[in-house]
This record gives C-alpha cells, structure tokens and sequence, in this order.
C-alpha cells in the first residue's frame, strides 16, 4: 500500500511542470506534493518496512526538484540535491525528503502517542516497547550517535516534542557531515555559509 501512494505521489509531481511556473512548482511540492503524501505511511510503520515506498518516492521527488531547479539539464547532482533538501534555516530549500524522515518519524508518533496507547491498551497489559519501535530506535541512534535518545526508551521521559527534537537533530548532523561528504570548492562553501547565516 505503501507503494501505491508513493507511485500516486510521483506521478502528481510529474503534473508539476505543466504549470510552467518554477516558483509555483516549488511551492506545492513543498506544501502539499512531497512528503506530506507518505507521511502517515512513514509515522505508522517501521523503517524497514517502507523501504521501498521511501526509494520509489526517493526518485520521483529528485527527478521533480531536478525540472524545477535546473529545467532537467545538467549541473544537479548529489551535492544540489542534498542542498535542497535540507530545510531552509540550514540553507536548503525546505524540500523534506521521505528518506530523512523515515529515520525519525516512527519514533516520534510512537512516543508522542504513548498516553493514548496506555489508554486504549490497559487491559492488555504488555509492553508499548514492542521490537519495532526499539529496532527504529537502534536505526535512528546509528544515525545519530551524538544525540542522546535514553529519554525515548522510557515513556516517562520522552521529550514533548519528539518529532522537532529529532528532525532538528537529523538536519544538524547532516550539516556537520555535509563538507565530510561533499567536496566544497572556495566558491560554493562561501555561499552555503552565506546561506547559513541569519541574515539569510
């Protein structure tokens, strides 16, 4: 099922280009054509699981960022594509992609959710740390070793706003790493810190 909304997905993002119009374009992939149509998938279900949901969606969301940036010439690789997709206070263009957030978005709504789960599940009994959400947790920490998550293995101590914390702590990771990854000449490292700064 999964998959099936991501292909939907994808084929309305190819519809894009027919507005002729880059700035219009950018503006609904970014509100209501991108990863908002795999959210639910992505909260409700483990990492694992919408693997190929996320790849399907990983391609038609590149290709669709591609025509509006550079009109599906050349000049948009690996490094564009990651500068895009990082949200705008980091100098991106605040494209979110289904990869970033299938890292942490089950974690969250499985720990933003934990009252409700004891509500309607207290006569079962058992434990709401089932090993789906541990195994995402594991996922997530492997992608964020300096992040402390003990607080998300106790529902007591999780943060209130699970889903900002760990966003927050996704994209600054891949800010730190960005120049590890990606060979920066004078140039464009000036203007990604430009980007950066608050001014911007």
């Amino acid at each position: 099922m999964a998959i099936k909304r991501a292909n939907c997905a994808v084929e309305l993002m190819r519809c894009l280009k027919r507005l002729r119009d880059p700035q219009s374009e950018l503006l609904l992939l970014r509100s209501c054509m991108g990863v908002a149509k795999l959210l639910f998938g992505l909260r409700t279900c483990q990492p694992s699981l919408v693997g190929g949901a996320v790849s399907v969606f990983y391609e038609g969301l590149r290709g669709a960022l591609e025509d509006i940036v550079v009109c599906g010439g050349a000049f948009f690789g690996d490094l564009q594509w990651r500068l895009a997709s990082l949200p705008t206070r980091f100098g991106g263009l605040g494209i979110c992609t289904a990869e970033d957030a299938s890292l942490y978005a089950f974690v969250a709504s499985r720990a933003q959710s934990w009252g409700l789960q004891d509500h309607i599940l207290r006569e079962c009994g058992g434990d709401v740390l089932d090993s789906d959400y541990r195994s995402a947790l594991d996922l997530l920490h492997s992608s964020l070793l300096d992040l402390d998550i003990g607080g998300f293995y106790i529902k007591d101590t999780v943060p209130p706003k699970s889903q900002k914390i760990l966003a927050n702590a996704l994209y600054g990771e891949i800010v730190k790493r960005f120049e590890e990854k990606f060979v920066l000449s004078p140039r464009q490292r000036a203007v990604f810190e430009c980007l950066r700064a608050s001014h911007a």
